[in-house]
């Protein structure tokens, strides 16, 4: 629990830190273990971690993990309106993504904006990290309210440098350096806690895809889990979360099938 809460509330730092230097038998999504998922995995066994060495492999290069031509047939998008970006906000590279951005002129919302804007179509590739299929049923979940509690404790403790944690650490770090007060990062990080309460309303089950995987309706993000190891897709390409799903779900099976 206490790992779960840490890496909670250095999720919402590195947001704050992202945002601010850039001016992310079958219970799937619930506490018991996914049955099938543990009969069709290799270890067969819910607790296994970190087996999958060729995804850990790609940690110091998602660039390759996901190509320019398999974003491209995946999307349909044009590379003449295509950027990328690398962002490495913190050291670990299970805190990395690879980001392919698309400037198609799509209208949408934004959360907290009411009327429609422009936004950019993106893809990216991130955070490979050992997970085991206990603490990955645990993690993509609707939080409770005592989990939210917990995360913002577990973040007013990584302010105050009381975490222990060597990623909460390095991450208060980068505060510092950024001249982010960690009273500013408790407020701002007790309201995004907040927020990812609602998002975590949105996880659904996918099935057949990796030893087990979720989708969120809200942020448009795939979590994979094959293995041991963890992945995260993210497509934003359309304000239809179906066609996002659809996509996200043809760019996960790229990445299987090279590291099966």
């Amino acid at each position: 629990m206490k790992s779960i809460k840490l890496s909670a509330a250095a999720a919402v730092l590195s947001l704050i830190l992202f945002s601010c230097g850039n001016s992310d038998n079958k219970k799937q999504n619930g506490n018991d273990i996914n049955l099938d998922a543990v009969i069709n995995s290799k270890s067969n066994d819910p607790n296994a971690k970190g087996d999958n060495k060729c995804l850990l492999d790609y940690q110091s290069k998602y660039d390759a993990l996901l190509s320019e031509e398999d974003v491209l047939a995946a999307t349909g998008f044009s590379k003449d309106v295509m950027e990328t970006k690398y962002n490495k906000v913190l050291k670990n590279p299970e805190n990395h993504e690879f980001v392919y951005i698309f400037e198609n002129g799509r209208m949408g919302k934004i959360p907290g904006i009411k009327s429609e804007m422009a936004v950019p179509d993106l893809v990216a590739i991130r955070s490979i990290k050992p997970m085991s299929l206990t603490t990955f049923n645990q993690s993509y979940q609707a939080a409770t309210d005592e989990q939210v509690q917990a995360a913002n404790d577990a973040l007013n403790d990584i302010a105050d440098g009381n975490s222990g944690d060597a990623d909460a650490d390095e991450a208060m770090k980068k505060a510092k350096e950024q001249n982010i007060s960690k009273d500013e990062i408790k407020k701002t990080g007790g309201a995004l806690t907040d927020v990812f309460k609602e998002v975590s309303k949105g996880y659904r089950a996918v099935e057949g895809l990796g030893d087990a995987a979720c989708w969120n309706i809200v942020t448009n993000e795939l979590y994979v889990l094959q293995n041991g190891v963890k992945f995260e897709i993210r497509t934003d390409i359309s304000n239809d979360t179906e066609k996002n799903k659809s996509v996200a779900v043809k760019l996960a099976e790229i990445v299987l099938n090279k590291c099966k």
